[in-house]
């Protein structure tokens, strides 16, 4: 359907049936506007509300700015290069693939294949892959589409010790080949198909800013699973598009997404960040010393800003994922995935966060600070009606509902600005994601060492004594057990519904 030139949201219908049920909601609200404790509810929802959505708009703004009139700007200066004077002299597109399913993996290789062929520069697709099986497949493919002569193909076969091993493997075969100083490499996930025209609209930024040292794009997906599996993959694809442009303004990222990203040749081929992909690790105070088996987008983002470059978000760029959902029950499958995301996140954050915002830039760093402020942040507000309910009644958490029914359909009608979507299911999911997510992050934060990979099976082997895994799992439980009780105990104190004990602690000093 459509208005005039305008097209009309996607799932309006459903969106309009929710903000009909907000309205019913609101007038049937129960009148406990003067009675004990509304005061209480009004100053701490309210403090939180300013704290957070603040900081939810900031972002908003500058996504807009960055989307609007920074990007466009550049965007011209590459368009206006008719000549190709900006692109590369060499590409080589990094595909790593294991355990892929069959129909993805044509998918993928056959859109490299075809972008490389496109693209107009001598270009090396490198196939860094697991089984003899896909080797035989990519040959037959990359004979059967003919390419020209500046289209080569190497295959880098790979032990399936973990994706690090293959990209490895694969960044040297490259540093082998010598690439010249202007080439660009993009590293592609098995399961991510790129779209037509990817490498012109992106490989000129490297000549164009000298300053940055790697990039990445916006993302869609293709989820093989139900309704709300796809609208919770849309929905986070939505949420990223508006942050990772607002880190654009500053010319950084929170994350090289291992999707798609690309870096320069130069990068890829240093020693040191093939060994800081390769074997990337935290000593840890109390967990010891562990290596990271996931999160290798997290390991190359952190050596190319611990080493001074910047990074550029490309918003009009799309790169198509498959999504396989590890278990067709969305709880079960949402959580393992945020278990291994959020993990990455936060093992990286430390380490981030002791670079300081000279190294890179205050507001990039105080987003990484965010990062274990927001996790606590979420749950305040639930914590702190349910403590209200206790205390005065329990018409206070109808009045709670209704409130976050109200700010997570604003939340919903931001995400326009992303994509032409206006979900029902988006409110819930939002929800969803901010209190279970944040549960979630406070459990692996306590417990780093723990880490889980959906496809590869690869498993962290310390050589740790049974009494040192009982030991360092009786720790992590202690101590998030304490941070509960102690946060819990914080936001009655604040609310005033927990009092200090202080008759007692003065008799017990007298």
């Amino acid at each position: 359907m459509t208005q005039g030139k305008n097209f009309l949201p996607k799932g309006l219908g459903g969106f309009a049936l929710y903000t009909l049920g907000l309205l019913v909601a609101v007038m049937l609200l129960p009148p406990v506007a003067l009675q004990p404790g509304a005061e209480e509810f009004i100053f701490v929802v309210g403090s939180l509300a300013i704290w957070r959505y603040s900081w939810g708009l900031l972002h908003f703004v500058r996504s807009v700015i960055y989307r609007k009139w920074t990007f466009p700007r550049l965007r011209a200066m590459v368009d206006a290069d008719k000549k190709g004077a900006l692109m590369p002299s060499k590409m080589y597109l990094l595909v790593t693939s294991f355990r892929i399913e069959l129909d993805t993996t044509i998918r993928v290789f056959q859109a490299t294949i075809a972008e490389a062929i496109s693209c107009g520069v001598s270009t090396t697709i490198v196939a860094s892959i697991v089984e003899l099986g896909d080797e035989f497949l990519i040959k037959d493919m990359f004979r059967r589409m003919n390419p020209p002569e500046h289209v080569k193909l190497m295959i880098v076969r790979i032990p399936g010790t973990g994706k690090r091993d293959g990209l490895a493997l694969a960044f040297r075969a490259i540093s082998r080949d010598m690439p010249p100083s202007d080439a660009v490499v993009a590293v592609i996930d098995g399961d991510s198909e790129c779209e037509e025209g990817l490498i012109r609209k992106t490989a000129p930024f490297f000549k164009l800013l000298p300053d940055i040292g790697a990039l990445t794009t916006d993302e869609e997906c293709d989820v093989k699973g139900s309704r709300i599996m796809r609208e919770w993959h849309d929905l986070r694809f939505a949420q990223r598009q508006i942050q990772m442009a607002s880190m654009g303004l500053s010319r950084k990222v929170l994350t090289l997404t291992g999707r798609m990203s690309m870096f320069r040749a130069d990068i890829v081929c240093n020693p040191d960040f093939i060994a800081h992909v390769e074997d990337d690790s935290v000593n840890h105070w109390r967990l010891g010393r562990f290596k990271f088996l996931t999160g290798d987008d997290k390991s190359s983002w952190f050596w190319v800003i611990k080493n001074g470059w910047n990074m550029l978000y490309v918003p009009d760029v799309v790169v198509m994922t498959v999504e396989h959902p590890p278990s067709d029950n969305f709880f079960r499958a949402s959580t393992q995935l945020m278990f291994r995301w959020f993990g990455n996140m936060l093992r990286t954050n430390g380490r981030a966060i002791r670079l300081g915002p000279g190294r890179i830039g205050f507001f990039t760093w105080w987003c990484v600070i965010d990062q274990r402020i927001s996790m606590w942040t979420a749950l305040s507000g639930p914590v702190f009606a349910v403590m209200l309910c206790i205390k005065h009644t329990i018409f206070f958490l109808p009045i709670y509902l209704t409130w976050i029914a109200f700010t997570r359909w604003v939340m919903s009608l931001l995400l326009l600005s992303a994509r032409p979507v206006l979900s029902w299911y988006y409110p819930f999911l939002i929800y969803y994601n901010q209190i279970w997510g944040s549960c979630i992050k406070t459990y692996v934060f306590f417990r780093l060492d723990r880490q889980s990979w959906t496809r590869q099976k690869t498993k962290l082997n310390r050589g740790l004594s049974a009494f040192q895994e009982k030991w360092i799992g009786f720790t992590s439980a202690t101590l998030h057990v304490t941070a509960i009780l102690c946060f819990v105990t914080t936001i009655g104190l604040i609310s005033g519904i927990v009092t200090f004990p202080v008759d007692m602690v003065l008799r017990l000093i007298g």
